[in-house]
């Protein structure tokens, strides 16, 4: 019969295109996976796979079955994880995907105050921009995916994009701020309109991470001069502060900080936000340890001062 142990072997041989790359992507030997292939296409009574100019290829035969493979394992990745997590607080694990601030600010007292209560628990966090947590949420590689949605002057401009058996539980909500050398003459204000910043060199980091830098600018009627780019925000931090450019700034970004005199914060006019969640999923909201880490996310938030009313 076909069996798990098949369908990983022909992933890992269409990832690595040799089988001795196969038999060390799985930990075993060569041999071995030689017999696995025989014992399927017995099965089959088809050869899965053809040697070709490029080495060893999967014939039509074991695409299909890699095809369908591929949907197999996900279930089963997802299907281990509920089951996993249902051990309770006593052991298993909790796995957490956060965009950068967040993971900074936000996460490290939380998971610390779980630890304390429940050291058995082993806890894991693996840094992701919100496409990519939802990602990892839906294919079983995680348990919770702390992502935002963004509101300028109040109305959203970035959603939470929500599959039908998701659930997000809000933590707070963060103004924008632009970040400004001391000197600049836009420091003196209480607010800053973004479009006066048109002549400002920006300071920026992925193409994903100012995408709403562009389209906020955009908005006002021109396109940010983007002169350095970082996802480091201690980078971003100096080069602002030696006046060498400006950048926009969530306020979790700002909490883990060094305090710096020579650099000033200064929320956005119209109104620039960010509002941070937690989604899991549904059949994962009722477990103990998912339940505990969404209960010490609130917490954090409050602490924070950020958290969301009611």
């Amino acid at each position: 019969m076909i069996e798990l142990k098949h369908l990983r072997l022909l992933r890992a041989i269409q990832s690595q295109g040799t089988l001795s790359g196969a038999a060390r992507e799985l930990g075993c030997s060569q041999p071995a996976i030689t017999q696995q292939v025989q014992g399927l296409e017995r099965y089959l009574k088809t050869p899965l796979l053809v040697r070709g100019r490029r080495g060893i290829q999967l014939s039509q035969a074991g695409l299909v079955l890699l095809r369908h493979s591929e949907q197999i394992l996900t279930a089963v990745s997802l299907a281990e994880a509920e089951v996993e997590a249902v051990a309770g607080l006593r052991a298993g694990r909790i796995r957490v995907a956060s965009f950068p601030s967040a993971a900074a600010a936000l996460l490290p007292q939380t998971f610390a105050a779980i630890k304390a209560e429940h050291p058995g628990l082993s806890i894991e966090m693996v840094e992701a921009n919100p496409p990519r947590a939802f990602e990892l949420l839906r294919s079983g590689e995680c348990d919770l995916a702390v992502v935002y949605s963004r509101s300028t002057g109040g109305e959203v401009t970035e959603e939470v994009p929500l599959e039908e058996n998701e659930v997000l539980t809000p933590l707070l909500v963060e103004r924008v701020h632009v970040a400004l050398p001391a000197s600049h003459e836009a420091a003196a204000r209480r607010w800053v309109n973004l479009g006066d910043l048109e002549d400002a060199t920006w300071i920026a980091g992925c193409a994903l991470c100012r995408s709403h830098l562009l389209r906020a600018c955009r908005a006002v009627g021109f396109s940010p001069r983007i002169g350095f780019q970082t996802n480091d925000y201690l980078a971003l931090h100096r080069l602002a502060a030696l006046g060498l450019g400006v950048a926009l700034v969530p306020e979790l970004m700002h909490a883990v900080a060094p305090s710096d005199s020579a650099l000033v914060l200064r929320p956005l006019e119209p109104l620039n936000t960010r509002r941070v969640g937690a989604v899991t999923t549904e059949a994962l909201m009722h477990l103990p340890g998912v339940q505990r880490m969404l209960e010490e996310l609130q917490r954090s938030a409050r602490d924070l001062g950020l958290a969301e009313a009611g």
